[in-house]
């Protein structure tokens, strides 16, 4: 690791957190503008600098849509490079919000063409086929010796087959504990649980925690589509990744896998709009959705072989369960982790064939906490659970790892050059940077590190008491990097030696100065704070009721209803195509999603 590089802090530059009763609207000639209300003279001096002002989003916490429809189960249906899901979506009632899933009809099965084709795709997937008798077999086995044989012996002897009461009743207990870490991250992290921007349009895709769903958000024309995506599949979102120069073509990870949406946005009724490409807007969608298979990595692997008959089924977490997502910017290649293992999945999108990156010794241990593709596609990085931090290139497909770290590295953001990579790692306050020195497809590379955030207590203001001092800093959680490589924003994990962790930290970025000699200090600069919105009007009325029932019977409020501070950031990331500068976009614990342009000048390239 190479030597530390000093930086100036945010302290030794004298910069204040933002008061308690504030909110950020945005940066300007370096300066972030905080309003306390809408009479504030931050906001006129805002407005007059250029400044673009974008309503919040607001996300609630608990959603009723209406169900998916009933699935039918189709036993002879292979997984393999053909998906064994295709739902359609109908178009519903307009301002309904949802979408009505149903399966395309079936080939009559009297046609000679479809009995060849379910011939072939019955031997291409012979070895499945196989596996699953095998599979009925033994459970058949394990049926019989339960019934005359100890459990513990049984399991012994013939192993814990699905299909089983002993293996029904883990996967009950499974599922009752992802659905108690479900509610207990809907309540610390808010009811988003993941944010993607479509790299070409000003289109976000909001997952919703609570109901696995997923809903589009229109900025240009300032509306929610009337549509909602949700399938029996998709559960335990993860992760969501739009495809690059594919129009409308969503991946959401979650624990069976793989669910690929593809979109068609209603045509428009306008002459005038015939030449444009068409946009979601508010109108009705079509979609439908294919559950991406995975390739068997040994012979105990177990893929889902046919649909499920249920609005909802349970499903345990296996080797198909994802926990990261990465298309690559030519939108060929898309990566996943997964959340059992250690290895890597590549599809090739257009032929629909996936290939394994195998991993010696990969066990549930060093499960995938995210991968990204460079903005180059020349590089592939990959961080596990085991501590690893591992860089692939992709021409041969061969890596290096880097593991001297003392915990599991958090989050990681490319520059968009593709020489250098910003990572955090947990239970600690540094910023560590990955510089490439040499042209692709080379892994000469060295880990640098950048900056500490030093926690600290400081005044909001020159003439504030004690009593207005906020402490700030403490161990980094996120990272994300502008796709311009101009800002850098942090956020901080809860621990004991963390303070105000609702506030995000803004870094000015010179990633030329990790490649200069004698060790440049000016890689990171400080720049300012982040503060989002309160907590509303509904949380502060509940503890004015507490209040005043506490006062009526002379007995102690509640603490668990006061919620103290401001909401913390649950996600945050940068919108792919903002021409002033950057649009930060950050997803808050409160539901709300606030749209922060951060103004400055681009750096002009002559031809």
């Amino acid at each position: 690791m190479c030597a530390y590089r000093s930086t100036s802090t945010f302290e030794e530059r004298g910069i204040r957190p933002p008061p308690w009763d504030s909110v950020t609207v945005g940066e300007s000639d370096l300066k972030f503008i905080h309003l306390r209300d809408g009479e504030d003279t931050g906001l006129l001096q805002y407005v007059r600098s250029g400044g673009i002002a974008f309503p919040h989003i607001m996300v609630p916490d608990q959603l009723q849509i209406r169900g998916v429809a009933k699935l039918s189960t189709s036993t002879n249906e292979p997984v393999g490079g053909i998906s064994a899901l295709h739902a359609v979506g109908d178009q519903s009632e307009q301002g309904t919000g949802s979408v009505v899933l149903q399966n395309k009809e079936a080939d009559e099965p009297n046609s000679a063409l479809s009995t060849m084709v379910s011939h072939a795709l019955w031997l291409w997937n012979a070895k499945q086929n196989i596996a699953e008798l095998i599979a009925q077999a033994q459970t058949r086995s394990l049926l019989a010796a339960e019934s005359w044989l100890p459990t513990p012996l049984a399991h012994a002897v013939f192993g814990q087959v699905p299909g089983t009461a002993s293996a029904a009743e883990a996967d009950a207990i499974e599922a009752r504990e992802a659905e108690g870490q479900k509610n207990m991250l809907a309540k610390t992290e808010g009811p988003i649980s993941c944010v993607a921007w479509h790299p070409h349009r000003s289109l976000l895709a909001i997952s919703h925690r609570a109901t696995d769903c997923v809903f589009l958000y229109d900025l240009v024309n300032d509306t929610w589509c009337s549509n909602v995506l949700q399938n029996a599949y998709m559960q335990g979102i993860t992760s969501m990744a739009w495809q690059p120069n594919c129009g409308y073509t969503l991946a959401v990870g979650c624990t069976t896998g793989v669910c690929m949406w593809n979109i068609i946005p209603a045509a428009s009724s306008d002459s005038a709009d015939v030449l444009k490409a068409p946009g979601l807007g508010g109108g009705q969608i079509s979609a439908w959705m294919s559950l991406l298979s995975f390739p068997e990595l040994s012979g105990t692997c177990k893929y889902p072989s046919q649909l499920p008959t249920g609005d909802k089924v349970s499903f345990h977490r296996s080797a198909s369960s994802v926990s990261a997502l990465s298309f690559s910017n030519s939108g060929q290649w898309l990566v996943a982790g997964h959340q059992t293992h250690g290895h890597l999945t590549v599809w090739d999108v257009a032929l629909g064939t996936a290939t394994p990156l195998k991993r010696s010794g990969s066990t549930s241990r060093s499960a995938t906490l995210q991968v990204g593709m460079s903005p180059n596609d020349r590089y592939l990085i990959s961080t596990h659970a085991n501590g690893q931090l591992r860089l692939w290139e992709t021409e041969n497909w061969t890596s290096r790892v880097w593991s001297d770290f003392n915990a599991n590295v958090t989050r990681f953001t490319w520059s968009p050059d593709s020489r250098s990579v910003y990572f955090a790692v947990a239970d600690c306050a540094d910023i560590y940077a990955l510089a490439l020195y040499k042209a692709p497809s080379s892994l000469d590379a060295q880990v640098t590190l950048v900056t500490t955030f030093e926690a600290h207590a400081a005044a909001v203001s020159e003439d504030s008491d004690d009593s207005e001092r906020v402490r700030v800093g403490g161990s980094i959680k996120y990272l994300a990097l502008d796709p311009r490589g101009q800002r850098l924003v942090v956020s901080f994990d809860d621990d004991s030696t963390s303070g105000d962790i609702s506030l995000l930290a803004v870094y000015l970025v010179n990633n030329d100065a990790l490649f200069r000699a004698g060790g440049d200090s000016s890689a990171l600069m400080p720049l300012g704070y982040v503060r989002g919105p309160n907590w509303g009007k509904q949380h502060q009325l509940e503890k004015d009721i507490a209040l005043e029932s506490a006062l009526k019977t002379d007995k102690p409020a509640k603490k668990k209803r006061v919620r103290v501070g401001t909401p913390t950031p649950s996600w945050f990331g940068f919108s792919p195509n903002f021409e002033p500068g950057a649009l930060l976009t950050v997803a808050w614990a409160n539901g709300k999603i606030s749209l922060l342009p951060l103004l400055y000048a681009t750096k002009l390239t002559r031809a």
